[in-house]
């Protein structure tokens, strides 16, 4: 069965789009695509949980290391003139270019977007907007597959994004742009348990 796109509702300007009502208890959430205003379902329980734990866990790394800002789902807005925002799930900006976060927004590329992928957005992630952030010099893209436990991790290229590695289930992702940084996705979705130590019910024998 053929993942939907998300679906378009009709056309609204950047002014217009920033000035509409912010409501979590909404089923959906919105982007604005070259004008066209796009509903996206509202990620479960689970998917912010995870871009939650994801911004966490980069923070703590650069953080001391004075290397620049982390937030999850936070408004990026890539090009004010076409009327073009996105709110990827997780998005880093380098210190260097800390003067494009105003108003509590991204103006302009950022230097790490995270996209999480969940049912209804996942075609529209990997095609529309993937080619989107390309085109607007994103350095590096995350896609995120909470299901199939893995990670993909691109470095843009002028030819386009080239898939720098594929991190499989079990596997620790050791980012390009944060070359100390060990990530561990089964651990940040909570899938990691300690297991209890068995205990030796049999009675040492005593010579």
């Amino acid at each position: 069965m053929a993942i939907p796109a998300p679906k378009i509702q009709r056309r609204m300007n950047l002014a217009e789009f920033l000035a509409l009502p912010e409501d979590d208890t909404l089923p959906v959430k919105y982007e604005l695509e070259f004008g066209e205003l796009v509903e996206v379902k509202r990620p479960i329980w689970e998917h912010k949980e995870l871009s939650q734990e994801l911004a966490h866990a980069i923070r703590a790394y650069f953080r001391p290391l004075g290397l620049g800002r982390v937030s999850s789902d936070v408004l990026v807005v890539l090009d004010e003139a076409k009327d073009l925002s996105y709110a990827p799930d997780v998005v880093f900006v380098a210190t260097e270019r800390l003067d494009r976060i105003r108003k509590g927004r991204v103006y302009g590329a950022p230097d790490l977007v995270v996209e999480v992928l969940s049912e209804g957005t996942e075609h529209h992630d990997r095609g529309v907007k993937k080619r989107v952030y390309h085109e607007y010099e994103v350095p590096w893209y995350w896609s995120v597959d909470m299901e199939n436990e893995t990670i993909e991790e691109y470095r843009w290229t002028p030819e386009g994004y080239v898939l720098t590695q594929v991190v499989l289930p079990g596997e620790v992702f050791r980012p390009k742009l944060f070359p100390e940084l060990t990530l561990d996705l089964r651990q940040l979705m909570g899938l990691t348990r300690t297991k209890p130590k068995r205990q030796n019910k049999q009675r040492r024998r005593w010579r």
